[in-house]
């Protein structure tokens, strides 16, 4: 019998014994004839010189084929240096053929028996695809494969299966009664594999996304396609809060709830959570301040009401589109304002609070609000119109973006009807102690468990010397108690300068639906830590309660009465697909039930958890369309270990809460998932895609309207030249071009420039000859004639005629349209087009041909501005009338 063993301890021991000695290995030259044999040391005394008749030390044995290999020549090499092993080399009469051939030692003395011979083959250079290591032929035994039906599937098959291989088995054994232990221990097999049988079809059926059921498996089918599928997300609204003395509120255990009804016995403004212990969850919804860390909330007084200053004048109101107002300040002392603490990134709420017509509160118009975000103020005072002390009357301008520009005029100050005819003042006002909120509430933290600890591994680097050991963890998939997780979107980030209009807060990105991230963080401990935290706190009752503080660079401490100990925190992504193995990432997936199943990472793509690892959740619940409450819902401060005494508080929204959404249907995911990839343009390769890239391109400076792209050859190569034209201006700046470019170049084909550009404007020359009806004043309609051809919206929210959004690439002017939009104007009889051409340039017969054509890159531009006379001119010449 033969051993094949893994290590030789053997052969050091030899080499330890003074004056024993043995082969070591034999090495075969290329010619297949020359043999140099290894000893374990120095060489033998019988073998140290070279003398006639050392060949007789040494013979070769073995060979099938060709067998008699005799040895004609032995020489002894005797290395100088201690360290290393002595050997022979030994010549050949002939070689051998491919069978394994033995050189033995004969009449040595001092060998071990072990050691006395050393197999080799004289093949053993020759080319081969196999691996030279032997195998160790210590493979099991092959069993006997019994013959089985396969078909079997539910529990009546299974049963029958197992009789009747216990009838081959046990021939004898016949029971068939119930009360049998053979027969229920049979049928305790047959229910097993009832079950495995249908845990087997149920991974088949999750397999595939058309007959997926699980909403996790439908999850990660769609995400293979670059669909994200869509949890939804919570509400965001903003609560305006009045108070009767200046007041400075915690963000932390802050928190507004809708009405109460009938819930508590007394009305109160400023509750805690200990009175609405015994009030359903289900009868309020809970918002919270945004961002939920950050400075305190400062509340002022003279913030509650703001009037808008009309410097004197009388019957007044804020035009639709407007991005400017002037406030009315008060005095406080010898220097003091009241609205001092008013800066730019306060929001503040346009309302109507008195009807236009009666003066009533009752008869203010509930849709006349609007929410913007001061990006500059100056402060003044007027001289003119003295305070009721004589002082100068102290005002306020503020100015706010355009995307916060007011979507319909808001009425001021009106004169009353008959028969009193009152002046009426302060129809609308401003309000301030805005609070951006957002749906959900947060928990108290969450114990999930424990990193299962497999095995202990740890390889040997040789006998008696174990390697590093390392912890094997087990899998670990914990999964909120409490539903439904909330998902929330990020707030927009901000440049230095560069406030995020109050719209922008509460809108969603229009390119990214489904980028709301659930609002839960993980906090882990080492589980030695943890268990040495509770020894020490044998003694003093309700020690071991804890509270978890987040850090803003991904730390995290649990502080204790009695010390803190350092923890890591987890952070949330929609998958694991672009994190590191040292990231700590994790994924929350919520099931059909609406819980929260957590996956992390397996080392590789994202990291994975330690063994014995103790994580704890914090997160909050509130998510989908219960949060879209109405205007006036949110009436109630919760506090959280604090109390207001003292305080006179009110609190409301003025406008309804918005963007809630439930999560996206299963159903719906199947149906557009898999065409995402066919409709969703994800490289630039004409000039097309380019431009549809740069008017999908999101960006917070300004909106695309239309862009315009063309592939210009350079000589070399091509060329993408890009021309952009932005919603509600006329020209690109440099940053928003900036930021075009650079959403541009990841999509771009290689070996494209990319150049991006404003639009090209195109200045016109129009002039028309108008005759004007009876009774009508020439001066009147040509006013607006002005109008209607202008570019600045009209009234009732129309734009002109040359609105720079009106206007867009390739856009050409025809004179049907011009003569169409004149005999719209109020007193107009006819209208004949006399001139129509561009700016400087000579007619190119565009009335015979009824249009003014313009190129793919091209927008027409007519300002009629004196100040800037190259952007366009407009001449209207009118006849009869007054």
């Amino acid at each position: 019998m033969e051993l094949c063993c893994q290590q030789d301890g053997r052969r050091e021991a030899v080499r330890r014994m003074n004056g024993w000695n043995g082969l070591d290995y034999v090495e075969v030259s290329c010619d297949q004839r020359t043999l140099t044999a290894y000893f374990l040391g120095k060489l033998p005394p019988e073998l140290r010189e070279n003398q006639p008749g050392i060949e007789r030390y040494l013979r070769v044995e073995g060979g099938r084929r060709i067998t008699g290999i005799t040895i004609t020549d032995v020489d002894p090499v005797v290395e100088s240096d201690p360290e290393k092993d002595d050997y022979l080399v030994v010549q050949l009469d002939k070689y051998g053929d491919f069978s394994t051939y033995t050189l033995r030692l004969v009449g040595v003395e001092n060998i071990d028996p072990r050691y006395d011979h050393a197999d080799f083959s004289f093949k053993v250079s020759c080319p081969s695809e196999l691996d030279c290591v032997p195998p160790c032929q210590c493979q099991p035994p092959a069993l006997e494969e019994p013959e089985l039906n396969y078909l079997a599937k539910d529990y009546a098959s299974f049963r029958q299966l197992i009789f009747d291989r216990l009838a081959l088995l046990l021939p004898d054994w016949r029971e068939r009664h119930v009360p049998d232990l053979g027969v229920a221990l049979a049928e305790v097999l047959a229910y097993t594999g009832d079950y495995l049988s249908y845990y087997q079809d149920a991974v088949a059926t999750e397999a595939y996304l058309d007959t997926a059921r699980q909403r996790i498996s439908v999850r990660r089918h769609v995400r293979l396609v670059d669909y994200k599928l869509d949890e939804g997300r919570n509400a965001r609204a903003w609560v305006c809060v009045a108070v009767g003395s200046d007041l400075t509120l915690d963000r932390a255990g802050l928190a507004f709830i809708t009405g109460l009804n009938d819930g508590l016995a007394a009305q109160q403004t400023v509750l805690d959570w200990d009175k609405l212990r015994d009030v359903p969850a289900r009868d309020y919804e809970v918002f919270e301040p945004l961002p939920s860390g950050g400075a305190a909330i400062a509340l002022y007084s003279a913030h509650n009401e703001i009037h808008f200053y009309t410097w004197g004048l009388r019957e007044c109101c804020l035009e639709r589109g407007a991005t400017s107002a002037t406030l009315l300040d008060g005095w406080v002392g010898e220097s003091g304002r009241w609205l001092d603490a008013l800066k730019p990134g306060d929001v503040l709420i346009f309302e109507e609070v008195r009807g236009a017509v009666t003066g009533l509160p009752q008869d203010a118009d509930p849709t006349r609000r609007h929410a913007v975000r001061l990006t500059g103020l100056e402060r003044g005072v007027d001289a003119a119109i003295p305070t009721a002390q004589g002082r100068p009357t102290p005002y306020v301008e503020i100015r706010w973006s355009e995307e916060d520009q007011l979507p319909f005029p808001f009425c001021i100050s009106a004169l009353g009807t008959a028969p009193d005819c009152r002046y009426l003042d302060n129809v609308s006002v401003a309000r301030g102690n805005a609070i951006l909120v957002d749906h959900g509430r947060s928990l108290d933290c969450e114990w999930l468990g424990q990193v299962p600890m497999l095995h202990t591994e740890a390889d040997c680097l040789c006998e008696g010397h174990p390697g590093d050991g390392s912890t094997v963890a087990g899998r670990f998939r914990a999964a909120l108690a409490k539903a439904p997780l909330t998902f929330s979107l990020p707030l927009p980030l901000e440049r230095a300068g560069c406030f995020v209009s109050a719209a922008g807060l509460m809108a969603a990105p229009e390119d990214d639906e489904a980028a709301a991230l659930p609002q839960l963080r993980l906090v882990s401990v080492p589980g030695d830590a943890w268990e040495r935290r509770y020894d020490l706190m044998e003694d003093g009752g309700g020690e071991r309660q804890f509270t978890v503080e987040i850090g803003p660079a991904g730390d995290a401490l649990l502080r204790f009465p009695k010390g803190d100990m350092a923890a890591l925190c987890w952070t949330p992504r929609y998958d694991l697909l672009e994190s590191g193995p040292d990231d700590r990432h994790f994924v929350a997936e919520i099931d059909n039930d609406g819980l929260a199943q957590l996956r992390f990472g397996d080392g590789e793509l994202g990291s994975l958890p330690p063994a014995g690892a103790v994580f704890f959740a914090l997160y909050r619940v509130g998510n989908g369309a219960r949060g879209n409450v109405g205007a006036v819902a949110i009436s109630r401060l919760v506090l959280d270990n604090a109390s207001l005494d003292g305080v006179d508080i009110a609190v409301r929204n003025p406008l309804p809460a918005a963007g809630g959404r439930e999560p996206e249907p299963m159903a719906e995911a199947k149906l557009y998932a898999p065409h995402l990839f066919r409709k969703r343009l994800e490289r630039a390769i004409v000039a097309d895609d380019y431009r549809l890239l740069a008017e999908r391109s999101p960006h917070s400076r300004a909106k695309v309207q239309r862009a315009a792209a063309a592939l210009a050859w350079t000589g070399s190569w091509y060329e993408a030249d890009v021309a952009v034209d932005p919603m509600g201006q006329e020209g690109a700046d440099a940053a928003l071009l900036d930021d075009i470019a650079g959403y541009l170049h990841r999509y771009r084909r290689m070996g494209h420039d990319l150049h991006v550009m404003p639009a090209r404007y195109v200045p016109l020359d129009l002039q028309l000859e108008v005759c004007v009806q009876p009774h009508y004043q020439r001066g009147h309609v040509k006013a607006a004639l002005l109008d209607a051809f202008g570019n600045r919206l009209l009234a009732g929210g129309r734009r002109g005629f040359f609105h720079p959004d009106s206007l867009t690439f390739g856009a050409s002017i025809y004179v049907s349209r011009i003569v169409v939009a004149a005999r719209a104007v109020a007193g107009v009889d006819c209208v004949k087009v006399t001139r129509l051409q561009r700016l400087f340039e000579t007619p190119n017969r565009e009335i015979e041909n009824g249009l003014l054509p313009l190129a793919g890159h091209e927008i027409a531009q007519l300002d009629n501005d004196p100040s800037y006379p190259e952007r366009g001119k407009l001449d209207i010449r009118l006849f009869g009338g007054l």
